[in-house]
């Protein structure tokens, strides 16, 4: 079975899982690069059962090498991380959800690779993200555009000058949870797909207006997650992993087009 992964770095209250199935088990995951867990799986009779992991992106968070391994002792084939995001596109406000169709990697402190002393020339060329999984999220969340997400180690937050040279590179987000988390997980050959909500707005714009119900973008999140599970056939494989010629950790997988999801204008 294809099981799926959910890495929440977003403020879901307890009781809002529920609507993801009740509780079926809680595992820890030994890994050479540590611990990893409780992981809680949930799910329903009608529905495959998916497994969810809290995830911050604190300076002493879990090696995410370890996250990715875990995930893949418990067969997982395919992760959705949701993260809340600093909006560098003026366009975006708090609040608003985006759907990830490609990153920066801007971190410094983050382990990039599992094979740090082999180098990647085994490694062929894939989407930065699942095409198929994306396009799912988003027949699901029409209103969330497609962003660039920058990967920044945190906790500092960005200066002014830093947000106009993300913006000038492209980047439509920050975030702390998503990378290298992405690059890893493709290394294993697993599907993976982004999902944020902007939270607050970057440096150098002024501050909007607190508006009065900013739990809009919480409540999507919740709805897709859950709709996604019923979306998705357990019993059928993505071709988009990545592919190693002879330090395959996973499966092979062919590589897949690149995601058409909207940009943000």
């Amino acid at each position: 079975m294809n099981s799926l992964l959910l890495l929440l770095a977003v403020p879901l209250p307890p009781q809002s899982l529920e609507a993801l199935g009740p509780l079926i088990e809680e595992r820890r995951v030994d890994t050479r690069y540590g611990p990893v867990g409780p992981l809680a799986r949930r799910g329903g009779p009608d529905t495959q059962s998916v497994w969810i992991q809290p995830y911050y992106g604190l300076p002493s968070r879990t090696d995410p090498r370890a996250t990715l391994l875990a995930a893949q002792s418990l067969h997982v084939s395919r992760i959705v991380a949701c993260d809340t995001v600093v909006a560098v596109n003026p366009v975006l406000g708090p609040g608003h959800p985006v759907l990830i169709a490609d990153y920066i990697d801007f971190t410094r402190h983050q382990p990039q690779t599992f094979y740090e002393n082999e180098g990647t020339a085994g490694l062929s060329q894939t989407p930065a993200v699942c095409p198929r999984l994306t396009e799912a999220l988003s027949h699901i969340l029409p209103m969330a555009p497609g962003a660039v997400y920058l990967g920044v180690d945190g906790p500092r937050r960005e200066t002014a000058a830093e947000a106009r040279m993300f913006r000038s590179w492209g980047a439509d987000v920050l975030g702390q949870n998503l990378v290298p988390e992405i690059a890893l997980a493709r290394e294993l050959g697993l599907c993976f797909a982004g999902l944020g909500i902007v939270e607050e707005i970057s440096a150098e714009r002024p501050i909007p207006p607190a508006p009065e119900d900013d739990s809009r973008g919480l409540e999507a999140v919740v709805i897709a997650l859950s709709a996604l599970t019923q979306m998705i056939d357990p019993n059928t494989a993505c071709d988009c992993g990545g592919r190693f010629d002879h330090r395959q950790p996973a499966g092979p997988g062919a590589a897949a087009e690149q995601s058409t999801q909207r940009p943000c204008k």
